[in-house]
Protein backbone atom coordinates (compact mmCIF):
# COMPACT_ATOMS: atom_id res chain seq x y z
CA UNK A 1 0.00 0.00 0.00
CA UNK A 2 1.59 3.44 -0.99
CA UNK A 3 2.05 5.75 2.19
CA UNK A 4 1.59 9.68 1.73
CA UNK A 5 4.77 11.86 1.48
CA UNK A 6 3.62 15.93 3.10
CA UNK A 7 5.36 18.70 0.69
CA UNK A 8 6.33 21.74 2.97
CA UNK A 9 5.49 24.71 0.56
CA UNK A 10 7.33 27.60 2.46
CA UNK A 11 4.59 29.81 0.74
CA UNK A 12 5.31 28.81 -2.86
CA UNK A 13 3.44 30.78 -4.84
CA UNK A 14 2.37 30.29 -8.90
CA UNK A 15 4.29 33.08 -11.64
CA UNK A 16 4.37 32.85 -14.53
CA UNK A 17 7.77 32.17 -15.61
CA UNK A 18 10.38 29.16 -15.35
CA UNK A 19 13.99 28.90 -13.69
CA UNK A 20 16.14 31.40 -15.31
CA UNK A 21 18.04 28.21 -16.96
CA UNK A 22 15.40 27.56 -19.36
CA UNK A 23 14.73 31.34 -20.38
CA UNK A 24 17.16 31.43 -23.08
CA UNK A 25 15.59 28.06 -24.50
CA UNK A 26 11.67 29.04 -24.25
CA UNK A 27 11.32 30.52 -27.63
CA UNK A 28 13.27 27.04 -29.17
CA UNK A 29 11.29 24.35 -26.89
CA UNK A 30 7.66 26.38 -28.05
CA UNK A 31 8.89 25.81 -31.67
CA UNK A 32 9.34 22.15 -30.89
CA UNK A 33 6.47 21.74 -28.20
CA UNK A 34 4.04 19.46 -30.32
CA UNK A 35 0.86 20.60 -30.84
CA UNK A 36 -2.00 19.88 -28.04
CA UNK A 37 0.80 19.50 -24.96
CA UNK A 38 0.84 21.76 -22.25
CA UNK A 39 4.15 22.04 -20.81
CA UNK A 40 4.92 22.97 -17.04
CA UNK A 41 8.49 23.43 -16.01
CA UNK A 42 9.19 24.53 -12.41
CA UNK A 43 10.24 28.03 -11.07
CA UNK A 44 13.89 26.68 -9.69
CA UNK A 45 15.57 24.30 -9.83
CA UNK A 46 17.06 22.54 -6.61
CA UNK A 47 20.46 20.69 -5.55
CA UNK A 48 20.80 18.76 -1.98
CA UNK A 49 23.98 21.07 -0.15
CA UNK A 50 26.58 20.88 -0.30
CA UNK A 51 26.47 20.67 -4.12
CA UNK A 52 29.37 21.84 -7.08
CA UNK A 53 26.33 22.29 -9.37
CA UNK A 54 25.41 25.43 -10.91
CA UNK A 55 22.47 26.28 -12.62
CA UNK A 56 23.65 28.64 -14.94
CA UNK A 57 26.26 25.97 -16.14
CA UNK A 58 23.41 23.20 -16.93
CA UNK A 59 22.97 22.04 -20.57
CA UNK A 60 19.24 22.07 -21.41
CA UNK A 61 18.11 19.65 -24.07
CA UNK A 62 14.60 19.16 -25.38
CA UNK A 63 12.92 16.21 -27.44
CA UNK A 64 9.88 16.04 -29.20
CA UNK A 65 8.45 12.91 -30.10
CA UNK A 66 5.15 12.82 -32.47
CA UNK A 67 4.88 8.96 -31.93
CA UNK A 68 3.81 8.77 -28.90
CA UNK A 69 3.22 12.93 -28.68
CA UNK A 70 5.66 13.75 -26.07
CA UNK A 71 7.70 16.32 -25.17
CA UNK A 72 11.31 16.14 -22.80
CA UNK A 73 13.31 18.48 -21.34
CA UNK A 74 16.61 17.40 -19.85
CA UNK A 75 19.38 18.98 -17.79
CA UNK A 76 22.60 17.62 -17.96
CA UNK A 77 26.10 18.67 -16.13
CA UNK A 78 28.06 18.70 -19.56
CA UNK A 79 28.07 19.23 -23.31
CA UNK A 80 29.88 15.82 -23.62
CA UNK A 81 31.93 13.71 -21.45
CA UNK A 82 32.32 10.00 -21.54
CA UNK A 83 30.58 9.80 -18.15
CA UNK A 84 26.68 10.13 -17.65
CA UNK A 85 26.29 13.48 -17.20
CA UNK A 86 22.35 13.49 -16.87
CA UNK A 87 20.90 15.54 -13.93
CA UNK A 88 17.24 15.04 -14.81
CA UNK A 89 14.06 15.22 -16.81
CA UNK A 90 10.90 16.78 -16.97
CA UNK A 91 8.17 15.22 -19.17
CA UNK A 92 4.79 15.94 -20.23
CA UNK A 93 2.53 13.57 -22.44
CA UNK A 94 -1.55 13.89 -23.58
CA UNK A 95 -3.29 11.67 -20.70
CA UNK A 96 -4.80 9.69 -23.80
CA UNK A 97 -1.55 8.14 -24.45
CA UNK A 98 -1.90 4.69 -23.99
CA UNK A 99 2.19 3.99 -22.65
CA UNK A 100 1.82 7.41 -20.52
CA UNK A 101 -1.44 5.73 -18.63
CA UNK A 102 -0.20 2.43 -18.14
CA UNK A 103 3.33 4.24 -16.69
CA UNK A 104 0.99 6.07 -14.39
CA UNK A 105 -1.24 3.41 -13.24
CA UNK A 106 2.47 1.93 -12.12
CA UNK A 107 3.20 4.61 -10.12
CA UNK A 108 -0.34 5.02 -8.35
CA UNK A 109 0.03 0.63 -7.59
CA UNK A 110 3.47 1.57 -6.59
CA UNK A 111 4.41 4.73 -5.54
CA UNK A 112 3.79 6.63 -2.64
CA UNK A 113 1.68 9.87 -3.37
CA UNK A 114 1.93 13.19 -2.36
CA UNK A 115 -0.47 15.97 -2.90
CA UNK A 116 0.91 19.05 -5.25
CA UNK A 117 -1.85 21.20 -5.19
CA UNK A 118 -5.80 21.52 -4.39
CA UNK A 119 -7.12 18.23 -6.07
CA UNK A 120 -3.98 17.15 -7.50
CA UNK A 121 -1.80 14.30 -6.65
CA UNK A 122 1.17 12.58 -7.98
CA UNK A 123 2.66 9.37 -7.05
CA UNK A 124 6.76 9.06 -6.24
CA UNK A 125 8.53 5.51 -6.96
CA UNK A 126 11.94 5.78 -5.64
CA UNK A 127 14.94 5.04 -7.48
CA UNK A 128 15.75 1.56 -5.61
CA UNK A 129 12.36 0.67 -5.51
CA UNK A 130 11.92 0.68 -9.29
CA UNK A 131 12.17 -2.99 -10.98
CA UNK A 132 15.18 -2.91 -12.08
CA UNK A 133 16.95 -1.01 -9.74
CA UNK A 134 17.98 2.65 -10.43
CA UNK A 135 19.52 5.40 -9.35
CA UNK A 136 16.67 7.84 -10.55
CA UNK A 137 13.18 8.29 -8.90
CA UNK A 138 10.36 9.02 -10.53
CA UNK A 139 7.28 10.92 -10.28
CA UNK A 140 3.99 11.22 -12.36
CA UNK A 141 0.98 13.42 -12.37
CA UNK A 142 -2.15 14.15 -14.39
CA UNK A 143 -3.37 17.61 -14.52
CA UNK A 144 -5.58 19.53 -17.31
CA UNK A 145 -5.56 16.55 -19.89
CA UNK A 146 -1.60 16.01 -19.44
CA UNK A 147 0.82 13.70 -17.96
CA UNK A 148 3.37 15.19 -16.12
CA UNK A 149 6.56 13.04 -15.26
CA UNK A 150 9.90 13.67 -13.41
CA UNK A 151 13.26 11.33 -13.02
CA UNK A 152 15.89 12.74 -11.05
CA UNK A 153 18.28 10.76 -8.58
CA UNK A 154 17.44 8.93 -5.45
CA UNK A 155 18.99 11.85 -3.59
CA UNK A 156 17.33 14.48 -4.85
CA UNK A 157 14.64 13.26 -4.01
CA UNK A 158 12.80 15.66 -2.20
CA UNK A 159 13.86 18.64 -4.19
CA UNK A 160 12.24 16.68 -7.28
CA UNK A 161 9.60 16.69 -5.43
CA UNK A 162 9.64 20.72 -4.76
CA UNK A 163 9.81 20.99 -8.21
CA UNK A 164 6.97 18.98 -8.79
CA UNK A 165 4.82 21.31 -6.18
CA UNK A 166 6.16 24.29 -8.44
CA UNK A 167 5.35 22.64 -11.70
CA UNK A 168 1.80 22.17 -10.92
CA UNK A 169 1.46 25.82 -9.84
CA UNK A 170 2.89 27.37 -12.84
CA UNK A 171 1.26 28.04 -15.63
CA UNK A 172 1.68 26.39 -18.82
CA UNK A 173 3.33 26.90 -21.79
CA UNK A 174 1.88 25.64 -25.79
CA UNK A 175 3.52 25.67 -28.86
CA UNK A 176 4.15 29.12 -30.58
CA UNK A 177 3.79 29.42 -34.30
CA UNK A 178 0.42 27.50 -35.48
Amino acid sequence: MPAILTIVNGGMRASARPAAVFIPHMEHMQQNLPVGLAMRLPDRILFSEPSDIQEDQLVVRSFPSSNPQSFTVSLFTCDRNPQPCLLGSFMVDKSTSVSAQRELQRHQALGDYVTLDKNIRGYLIEGPRQNPYSAFSTFMWQQNGMIYSLSFPAIEQQNMLQMAVSMARERPFYRIGD
